[in-house]
C-alpha cells in the first residue's frame, strides 16, 4: 500500500511566502490547506496556523489601509484640495 504524500510542509511555506510578499488571501488559503494536511496525517500544524494567521493579519492591514486611503482622500476633495 502506498503510503499517502504528505504536502503540509510545501503548503505551509507556500503560505507564509503569500501571506507576507505576493497575496495574503492566498497565505490564508494555503494555510488552511496546511493544517487540513497535518490533521489528517496526524503531523504538526504550527506552519499552517503561522501561514493562515499572517494572512489574516495582512489582509486586515491592507483593507484597514485602503479604508483609510479612501476616508483621507474624500476628505481631501471635500476640503478643495485637488
Amino acid at each position: 500500500m502506498a503510503k499517502p504524500k504528505d504536502n503540509a510542509q510545501l503548503y505551509g511555506i507556500i503560505g507564509v511566502i503569500a501571506a507576507f510578499i505576493c497575496c495574503p488571501p492566498l497565505g490564508i488559503l494555503f494555510g488552511w490547506m496546511s493544517m487540513t494536511e497535518a490533521k489528517k496525517l496526524g503531523r504538526d500544524d504550527t506552519l499552517g496556523k503561522v501561514a493562515f494567521w499572517a494572512g489574516i493579519v495582512v489582509t486586515a492591514g491592507w483593507l484597514l489601509s485602503a479604508v483609510a486611503w479612501a476616508c483621507l482622500g474624500g476628505a481631501g476633495m471635500m476640503w478643495g484640495n485637488r
